[in-house]
């Protein structure tokens, strides 16, 4: 992209994102939706209570400072508006199981993650990811648009694309390092998600806003990096995968709560260990005995978000295979950035 493409791309994206705070001012400023303080401390327990746990520090002056966060619930998505009136610095744990996409509509902001340092104004998209600290400055007149993905969410979706369940944790780039065209086609579905918040729910919408729910997880997942991009960018040579291994999954997924050894997996589909590990790693870029984990992990998971599952969380690991529940414990909030007892107060 040459320099004159650039600098339209740039104006282009500065006015869809003012554009995109008008819409969400609009949609959002139901006084029954709005949060508001003028207390540093009391804005960030507040804060708190919706996102990851925060120290919030004023770093303008505290007369000029007006917390104001406006809330909506659309379907698994949760939308925000948030703005301080005077320049503050946040520190966000990410000690929560979501992902929380921000785009500044106003004003200017400067994150720092692990990855490094980024800074914008209008258009500035950043990913936060569930388990990563990150450190925001803002200025006075800084207004950013949060969308709040459920982490089962979007891990679901990427396990759905990838065809096995997630055997490490779901983590994305912070910052976008593109030309822009992808914040603007992010801040188009905002606007499309915004079109229908606050509005009558007939029937008919519901699956409009279940398809626009897809397009936000396919969007992130597709055109933003995370710790699977590449596996999901060999998804089609991994659909080509040799018959036993195909054959060897579905075997581990019938027989996944057996004890299972690599020997008696090549048996039963008929071929050598080598052979059998050499397919997973060439189709799969996993091993065989990671699958089953995996699949394991997953069974675990689902049985603990029934209704009724029976038998505690222990027993419930113990018939899925995993004998050292400590290591359990800590490999299960590492795939699903959350503990199996968090899990499990969710469906109490």
């Amino acid at each position: 992209m040459n320099a004159i493409s650039s600098h339209t791309t740039a104006l282009q994206l500065a006015n869809e994102s003012q554009y995109l705070g008008w819409r969400a001012e609009q949609a959002l400023g139901s006084p029954d939706a709005t949060l508001f303080s003028l207390d540093v401390d009391e804005a960030s327990t507040r804060l708190s209570d919706v996102y990851n746990s925060n120290r919030l520090r004023l770093a303008g002056q505290q007369r000029d400072f007006r917390m104001r966060l406006r809330t909506a619930q659309i379907g698994r998505l949760g939308l925000a508006t948030l703005s301080f009136g005077a320049e503050i610095e946040i520190e966000q744990s990410g000690d929560r199981p979501f992902v929380l996409v921000t785009t500044q509509v106003s004003g200017f902001s400067r994150v720092t993650t692990a990855a490094g340092t980024a800074e914008g104004g209008r258009g500035f998209v950043v990913v936060d990811s569930a388990g990563q600290p990150v450190r925001k400055r803002f200025s006075g007149d800084s207004e950013r648009c949060n969308v709040r993905v459920d982490q089962a969410a979007i891990n679901a979706k990427c396990a759905a694309l990838l065809d096995r369940p997630l055997d490490r944790p779901l983590c994305f780039a912070p910052f976008s390092s593109n030309n822009g065209m992808v914040e603007r086609r992010w801040i188009g579905l905002l606007q499309m998600l915004l079109g229908y918040v606050g509005a009558a729910a007939p029937v008919p919408s519901e699956p409009i806003i279940h398809n626009l729910e897809e397009a936000v997880l396919l969007h992130l997942l597709l055109e933003h990096e995370h710790s699977y991009s590449e596996a999901l960018r060999r998804g089609r040579n991994a659909a080509l995968a040799p018959r036993h291994v195909k054959r060897a999954e579905d075997y581990i997924r019938t027989h996944a709560r057996e004890a299972l050894s690599l020997e008696r997996i090549a048996e039963a589909v008929g071929c050598s260990v080598r052979t059998l590990g050499e397919g997973f790693h060439k189709a799969r870029g996993t091993t065989p005995m990671n699958f089953l984990r995996e699949v394991r992990m997953a069974g675990v998971r689902g049985d603990l978000l029934r209704d009724a599952p029976p038998g505690s969380i222990s027993e419930i690991a113990l018939s899925w295979g995993f004998n050292h529940l400590g290591r359990f414990a800590a490999d299960y909030r590492r795939c699903f950035g959350e503990s199996p007892s968090e899990t499990r107060r969710r469906t109490a």
